[in-house]
């Protein structure tokens, strides 16, 4: 039975199903929309994150989430990402305690948009705890 007739029969509760399709929907259109220029960002991070350049990747990540912020806003699924993205790369540069400090805020916005125990929220938590572990040079086991 294809999507279509199984959305439209009589006995399939339509709410939850049109209220999914209207979401998708308005999710769609924000993503066409986004700008070129946001798109070729991304790809050019991750392009330089790849050939090793991480403090380029670093900031051209930076220059991706100001404009993700301006045209999708703070709470938005695809900032959150790049924000973890962001973080993530600031480690792997070299600045643990950058990282860390950025996870530690990133967990508080997982937490309070999708609940603490949602697997992003969780994630977010412990990349800080190992950035964080990291900066303060791994003494964790050694007290």
């Amino acid at each position: 039975m294809g999507a279509k007739r199984a959305l439209s029969n009589r006995f399939t509760p339509a709410g939850p199903f049109a209220q999914a399709e209207r979401e998708l929907d308005r999710r769609d259109r924000v993503l066409r929309e986004e700008h070129p220029d946001t798109t070729a960002l991304r790809h050019r991070a991750h392009y330089l994150s790849e050939i090793g350049d991480l403090a380029g990747a670093v900031d051209v990540s930076e220059q991706l989430l100001a404009a993700r912020v301006r045209a999708l806003g703070e709470d938005h699924p695809q900032v959150l990402t790049t924000r973890h993205n962001l973080a993530n790369l600031r480690g792997r540069a070299g600045d643990a305690a950058g990282a860390a400090e950025a996870f530690e805020r990133l967990a508080l916005d997982m937490e309070r948009v999708h609940g603490a125990g949602h697997t992003n929220t969780v994630a977010s938590r412990r990349a800080a705890v190992r950035w964080r572990e990291e900066a303060e040079g791994g003494s964790r086991g050694s007290e």
